[in-house]
């Protein structure tokens, strides 16, 4: 069949990520000092097309899991034990939540939507929501970095609203939605800026993803990562972070 089976977006979502995490865990200063901040740069803007993808995964693995319990169980084990390297490799100053926490409150929000599905009741929807939103800017408030704030936390529901629908014209606004959503979350960092450079723009870049998802075939592909995943996510921020205090 062709297009990209979600093994193959999933390696491209790991590489990309591993690629961005590479130039965020040595840090801007280090690849400045080298005179190589143009390669900072690219690591960066490769590093975009991984969360998109992630949370479109994010968002099908809700719906096709048997047991949303443990789904969102899962997540958060693994949210905590990635938290210890995540902390020493990307703390900048202030305590850092790493992107599994972010999904964390993506189930969340997606679980509401589930609940006015069954219940009909736009009530539950709208308070789960409202509370999501508020846990996020009062850890931010206590300066607690929640991974891609709001942007992050709601990219999956939207991924979640339409996608298992099949009509044509409902992918398209899927689509669509999802870009002003990144354009929206790009926007709402780039006007509080004074000092406007290359890395002011770097956001917009994860709509390299967009192109890549469209191309989902819906296949599993040969082989499942769905331990993979999490025990890489662990690995190679560590594994980056040790070889930093090599250099």
């Amino acid at each position: 069949m062709k297009g990209l089976s979600r093994l193959t977006l999933k390696w491209i979502a790991l590489i990309t990520m591993l690629i961005d995490h590479v130039g965020a865990i040595i840090g801007e200063e280090v690849f400045a000092s080298a005179n190589l901040l143009w390669l900072y740069y690219l690591l960066r803007v490769i590093g975009r097309i991984s969360f998109p993808i992630f949370a479109f995964f994010v968002a099908e693995g809700w719906f096709y899991t048997h047991s949303k319990k443990k789904y969102f169980l899962f997540m958060l084990l693994f949210a905590v034990i990635a938290q210890v390297p995540y902390y020493f490799a990307l703390n900048t100053g202030i305590c850092s939540l790493n992107i599994l926490f972010t999904f964390v409150l993506s189930l969340l929000v997606l679980l509401s939507i589930d609940q006015i599905k069954k219940r009909n009741s736009p009530f539950i929807f709208l308070a789960l929501i409202l509370l999501v939103y508020f846990v996020v800017m009062i850890l931010d408030f206590v300066r607690v970095d929640v991974s891609y704030s709001v942007y992050g936390v709601f990219l999956p529901a939207i991924f979640y609203l339409f996608y298992h629908k099949e009509s044509k014209s409902t992918h398209i606004t899927m689509w669509v939605l999802s870009a002003l959503f990144i354009v929206a979350f790009w926007l709402g960092g780039f006007v509080f800026q004074t000092d406007i450079n290359f890395g002011s723009f770097l956001e917009l870049f994860a709509l390299m993803s967009l192109p890549l998802l469209m191309l989902y075939n819906g296949q599993k592909g040969k082989y499942s990562m769905k331990w993979f995943f999490y025990i890489f996510y662990v690995a190679h921020i560590t594994i980056i972070y040790l070889f930093t205090l090599l250099i």
